[in-house]
């Protein structure tokens, strides 16, 4: 059978977002009246930092709002939103990822923005990444499994072996496989007849209905849960069974077949390079989005009071009593900070969303996630039977091992363990647990799944760094990402569609105003929880207020907008009994 391979086109708009922007073309031209207009960019993470970029590029200046600070950031914020790095030391090579930690080498445009910054991959130890990864170790029920690939545990345990050869019996019944190879073909046409036929069969269902339902895999309620734990897919486990199948299956779209990375300085040394890099204006000056705002972002926004169009624009309000007006806003967090913490009135009477893009953000699902790490003098695990990635049923669920060698000064780390990688409930178990009870925690059972490494794991325990975070007790994030459950496909729709506006000849949402404030985030990507699709959300936004301002694309490099009607472009839309179609 033919395994799957990932693919950088999102399956729902397959729009190649790195041909627009590489090869040193910009987004599109501005007029000459609007050339240096100010451009409020809300959230300095992976989304709004590509947006602001690419309209530094065009010659917007673009004024970048951050709420989540940081003593060593600029003006004392935090770059980078999920892209969440800590070095404990400057004598450490170790780095810890508190966010986003591994990166499918499908994201074509991620590495687009890496080789341009001049920075550097290394691959990640994933589970059954047998190339890189020395072991993976399977413990499930209290039996442990040490195993390479995946499809080792085919001989090792034999019910595994049978439900993953359904599971991947399944995918390829029901035309996944070709699927994918259809988008990596960049054959559209193709594409969008398979994925129709998916998403209209699917919609509705959860992954678990699709392990358990005879029209899916078909597995035993047991089987079902030996396949959550082991994997089917990067972090698709049981945490994951009430997603929506289609999310599952774009997840599987983005990543299977791939070989993940990591970045070598942390994954916030791209927000630092998004902040820092030198670039040049359609005039050809050279400028930075460090030198527009004055070294340092504005601090978090309270309000923002929205214009009906880019004449009445938007005025931001900030924390710190201050406002300015823009001719166009891009807001990038979490949606849900729209009804906790940043209110959003009209300017002048016209309500900012529609009532289904309302319903939209309200109705978004969230998932909770928990990292704990060990920082290390040196990766003492190595040669043992820790050396690698542990995937398991209890409390830390999955435990990687990383060396990030010779640290640049003396007594520095370049060991981090990472005790334990979380969503869902699994996550809720230690949300008020503090870091040391965490620690103690998580290492009881290791050295209960590892006897061989007991004493060395409660010695580190007692005196290694340690870091932790849940993201769903982070005031601004409220969880890490959002995933669709079933049924959610038409908010999903509705927010994508948000950047479009009325630039096609009318709103491709029913009653949404063409309002100049710009959604853009991880939130509102297809493919949540990879930042790839995040920046690409962002790019989105830039077209928007590229066209809000007055631009245009070039002929030869239409942008994401430009193709939205286009019949292999725009994303499909399904009936839910309720309500018409969209039109």
């Amino acid at each position: 059978m033919t395994e799957p391979r990932a693919t950088d086109l999102q399956v729902d708009f397959p729009f190649d977002y790195t041909d627009y922007v590489s090869g040193g073309r910009r987004i599109g031209r501005l007029p000459d009246h609007a050339l240096g207009s100010p451009v409020a960019v809300v959230g300095a993470g992976g989304s709004g930092l590509t947006a602001a970029y690419e309209l530094l590029r065009i010659g917007c200046r673009p004024i970048v709002y951050e709420a989540e600070t940081e003593p060593g950031g600029p003006g004392g914020r935090r770059l980078g939103g999920r892209m969440f790095s800590r070095r404990l030391s400057a004598a450490d090579s170790a780095v810890v990822e508190l966010g986003c930690m591994r990166f499918p080498d499908s994201a074509r445009l991620l590495r687009h923005y890496t080789e341009e910054f001049g920075l550097r991959w290394k691959p990640f130890r994933d589970e059954y990444a047998a190339d890189v990864t020395p072991r993976t170790v399977l413990d499930l029920d209290g039996t442990s499994y040490t195993v390479s690939t995946i499809k080792d545990l085919y001989s090792a345990h034999p019910r595994f072996g049978d439900a993953h050869s359904r599971w991947e019996a399944a995918l390829h019944r029901i035309g996944v496989f070709e699927l994918q190879e259809a988008l990596g073909a960049r054959d559209r046409e193709r594409a969008r007849r398979l994925w129709s036929d998916l998403a209209h069969r699917f919609e509705e269902w959860s992954f678990y209905r699709f392990l358990r339902d005879p029209g899916g895999v078909g597995l035993s309620r047991s089987d079902a849960h030996l396949v959550g734990t082991a994997g089917v897919a990067t972090t698709v486990w049981d945490a994951f069974y009430d997603l929506s199948f289609l999310e599952t299956l774009r997840m599987l779209l983005t990543t299977e077949g791939s070989t993940m990375y990591l970045l070598e300085k942390g994954i916030s040394a791209l927000a630092d390079a998004f902040w820092n890099r030198r670039t040049t204006g359609p005039d050809g000056t050279s400028t930075s989005l460090a030198e527009v705002n004055r070294g340092a972002p504005r601090p978090a926004v309270t309000a923002l009071e929205v214009g009906a169009d880019h004449a009445q624009g938007v005025v931001v309000h900030c924390e710190d009593g201050t406002s300015q007006w823009y001719p166009a806003a891009v807001f990038t967090p979490q949606l849900h900070i729209l009804e906790t913490g940043v209110e959003v009135r009209p300017l002048n009477g016209v309500q900012p969303f529609g009532p289904r893009l309302r319903s939209a953000i309200r109705r978004l699902s969230y998932w909770q996630s928990a990292k704990t790490v060990l920082v290390t003098p040196l990766p003492f695990w190595e040669g043992s039977s820790m050396d690698g990635v542990t995937i398991t049923d209890r409390l830390p669920r999955a435990t990687y091992t990383f060396d990030y060698g010779e640290p640049p000064e003396p007594g520095g780390a370049r060991g981090v363990l990472v005790l334990s990688f979380t969503w869902s409930q699994d996550s809720m178990k230690l949300a008020s647990s503090t870091v040391e009870d965490r620690v103690a925690a998580l290492v009881r059972e290791l050295a209960d799944i590892h006897p061989d490494m007991a004493e060395q794991l409660h010695r580190q325990a007692k005196t290694a760094a340690a870091c932790t975070i849940s993201w769903e007790n982070e005031r601004n994030f409220h969880g890490y990402c959002r995933f669709a459950r079933p049924g959610e496909y038409t908010y999903q729709w509705d927010l994508f569609a948000n950047f479009v506006k009325n630039f096609t000849g009318s709103p491709p949402v029913p009653g949404e105003p063409p309002t100049p404030l710009f959604l853009a985030g991880d939130d509102v990507a297809w493919s949540p929880g990879w930042l790839d699709h995040a920046m690409a959300s962002g790019l989105n936004a830039a077209w928007g207020v590229l066209r809000c301002l007055g631009g245009t694309t070039t002929p030869d490099n239409p942008g994401p907008g430009d193709l939205w009607n286009h019949e292999h472009y725009r994303p499909l839309t399904l009936p839910d009994g309720t309500e018409a179609d969209h039109r």
